[in-house]
């Protein structure tokens, strides 16, 4: 038996964790490639 047939709404939540799933991997690929900071000099 196919639980998705039984409970459709099984599928909104498999969205959900595949969408957070997917912000938490560029989340934490961004974090670790940080560009390098880059003094700006104020001016006269």
């Amino acid at each position: 038996m196919n639980p998705f047939k039984k409970r459709p709404w099984l599928w909104v939540v498999v969205a959900f964790i595949l969408l957070i799933a997917a912000w938490t991997t560029l989340i934490t690929i961004s974090v670790k490639n940080q560009p390098e900071m880059v003094e700006i000099d104020a001016g006269p």
